[in-house]
């Protein structure tokens, strides 16, 4: 695959050429981590998600310097994004658990579900109408796979991964915030 190819479209914003070589990419950075990095499935096909998102957010600011080294920094960086989840998830500091003090009351959780669910909306309602239609869809229809959320939103599956991918961390960051106040 000659990623001069994804670059130039990139530059024209093709999105049809863009779509058809990040279908073909998605399976080989996947692979890698599955192959190389033992990750699991689920954990690769994030962790490849947001490689593509970095590197086309790289590649439109100008910060990719070496694109012909594209399939190497994309690599890395899949490679560099799983290692921090392994780290977040072995980190006590990210873990976001109660210390296990016996029992916790019931009375304690059920409010701490509340809050987290108020602020959660309050985010969602933040968030712009088409990004808001978007993730109540996934709500709604939790089991949903790319496929059928792209063909309910008339949008690739790749797009449709990004999309979800993005509102997340729009979600994560505005909550973490909103917590924090």
């Amino acid at each position: 695959m000659d990623f001069s190819e994804l670059v130039e479209a990139i530059d024209k914003d093709d999105t049809s050429k863009i779509n058809s070589m990040l279908k073909e990419l998605m399976p080989r950075l996947v692979g890698f981590l599955l192959i190389h990095m033992d990750a699991g499935r689920p954990d690769a096909e994030d962790c490849a998600q947001e490689t593509v998102i970095t590197t086309l957010e790289s590649i439109r600011s100008g910060d990719l310097r070496h694109t012909d080294q594209l399939l190497s920094f994309m690599l890395s960086t899949s490679r560099n994004i799983y290692l921090n989840l392994i780290k977040k998830r072995k980190d006590p500091y990210f873990n976001d658990d109660l210390p296990d003090f016996g029992h916790q009351p019931q009375q304690l959780l059920s409010l701490l579900d509340e809050e987290r669910k108020r602020v959660l909306e309050w985010c969602i309602r933040q968030l712009s109408e088409g990004y808001r239609g978007f993730i109540e869809y996934w709500f709604t229809y939790p089991d949903s796979d790319a496929r059928a959320v792209a063909h309910h939103f008339d949008i690739s599956v790749n797009n449709a991964w990004i999309r979800k991918h993005r509102i997340i961390k729009k979600l994560s960051k505005c909550c973490k915030e909103k917590i924090s106040l």
